[in-house]
């Protein structure tokens, strides 16, 4: 059997019933950080872009675009929501695959739920179906691929992730499913010079839309091909740069491994590129137990387990944007405002002396004799700050890696949705929608919820 046929008959006999209760409850608190993204994010410019477009455009309404008080066709619904998703760079992240998973995944099969009036279950099953094939098919690829030739790794996986989860939702048959994750693939992109832009975001919003319209279109009697993970020139050799990639991985572990559980959810705390969130860690960690004065401080060295920038791609940021990929401002902003927030990412804070001054003393390296493998190895950042006095503060973070919920609670989850609602929602209705999520493999109808967040 082929990998794509593989994949096919994995995502048609997919049961939520088949899955360790750990993943039901991790995929259950990943939806609800992402609907707290969502509210945060359809606030920003982006939102206002893209929804000028869409209204413009026109097209059946029978989506919403959660926030902003109007519905859409599917497709676009998909690409808005999955943008506002992951344009605070909130989002959660999941280990094997080094994407951003729900950004694209929930945005996909949300605007399909709604359309086609599925339950609570259907949009549960359908999101980890696409979740374990992505992080399997991921684990098909090169090294290259997440750290060298420039992909956003969420871009592509991303798109093969949402064609599944969409066929899955819409009951596709073996051939069509094969075929969805075909033409999905074939729209896979996200390059990684674009971070620090709306088009960071766009990538997951894209993804989530090619995956809507490829499942769409194959229900329709369009036609690909039924094995374009594992060809010649398919998706594995391709976003491989032509070696090192091995797609027949995904035969021996899709369906075997617990992706949910094996490689987790990693909720952020910090609305910023995760690649700084363990060197942020240590840094609050340190301003615990030190009291250091931004002024008095004369170099701060930063190991990170990966090869510089990687994601960090501004190490001289003059915008908010551009602030959310600067280890250096981070770093910083930590140090002058003893917090990271919403607030920390506006034009004015990145340009503000203190800031600049700072930014130039921070040097970002590789973690001595790990130079050129696979980022995350070390799974730990080192912090050392150097006094002019002499003095020498030193921290170490270690990045959360066991468990399907990394790094919250469910309950800090169900905080951070509330505190991410607070402008968009009246406390109750947050509760409300809260509680749905919290069961929502019980719930027979979206459709009171989603007129909830239409806002």
């Amino acid at each position: 059997m082929n990998v794509t046929k593989y994949i096919s008959k994995f995502v048609m006999e997919a049961k939520l019933e088949q899955f360790p209760a750990e993943a039901i409850e991790a995929a259950k608190g990943a939806i609800i950080d992402s609907f707290a993204c969502m509210l945060a994010g359809c606030k920003e410019d982006l939102a206002d872009v893209l929804c000028r477009h869409i209204i413009a455009e026109g097209g059946h309404p029978c989506s919403t675009v959660i926030g902003r008080g109007i519905k859409t066709t599917s497709l676009n619904a998909a690409m808005v929501n999955g943008c506002m998703a992951h344009a605070l760079d909130y989002d959660d992240i999941t280990q094997v695959s080094k994407t951003h998973p729900t950004a694209v995944l929930l945005p996909a099969v949300l605007a399909l739920s709604e359309e086609y009036s599925c339950s609570g279950a259907d949009l549960l099953l359908s999101y980890m179906v696409g979740f374990e094939v992505a992080c399997s098919v991921s684990e098909s690829l090169s090294n290259d691929y997440y750290d060298d030739l420039g992909w956003h790794p969420t871009g592509p996986l991303g798109c093969v992730g949402s064609g599944v989860a969409s066929a899955k939702l819409l009951k596709l048959n073996s051939q069509q499913i094969a075929m969805t994750t075909s033409l999905a693939a074939s729209q896979a992109s996200g390059l990684r010079q674009n971070f620090g832009s709306m088009t960071k975001p766009f990538h997951a919003g894209s993804a989530a839309r090619s995956g809507v319209l490829s499942a769409k279109l194959v229900s329709d009697g369009f036609t690909a091909a039924h094995d374009a993970i594992e060809g010649r020139f398919g998706f594995s050799r391709a976003f491989s740069g032509g070696r090192n990639f091995n797609p027949e991985i995904v035969l021996d572990n899709l369906g075997v491994k617990s992706y949910l559980t094996e490689s987790g959810i990693e909720i952020k705390k910090y609305p910023c590129c995760g690649s700084a969130h363990v060197a942020l860690d240590a840094i609050f960690d340190l301003l615990k137990r030190a009291d250091i004065n931004y002024e008095d401080i004369g170099s701060i060295n930063v190991m990170v387990d990966f090869d510089p920038p990687r994601s960090l791609v501004h190490s001289r940021p003059t915008t908010g944007l551009e602030g959310k990929f600067s280890m250096e401002y981070c770093l910083s902003a930590a140090l002058l405002d003893r917090h990271i927030g919403f607030d920390s990412f506006t034009d004015e804070k990145i340009m503000r002396l203190e800031a600049q001054d700072l930014i130039c003393k921070i040097a970002m390296k590789r973690i001595p004799g790990n130079e050129g493998r696979p980022s995350w190895l070390e799974g730990y950042n080192e912090l050392e700050i150097i006094m002019r006095n002499g003095n020498v503060f030193s921290s170490k973070s270690y990045r959360p890696t066991t468990g399907a919920l990394r790094g919250v609670t469910m309950d800090e989850i169900r905080q951070k949705f509330l505190d991410c609602s607070q402008d968009s929602l009246p406390l109750e209705k947050s509760k409300e929608i809260l509680n749905m999520l919290d069961n929502l493999e019980s719930v027979d109808s979206l459709a009171e919820m989603l007129s909830i967040l239409l806002c």
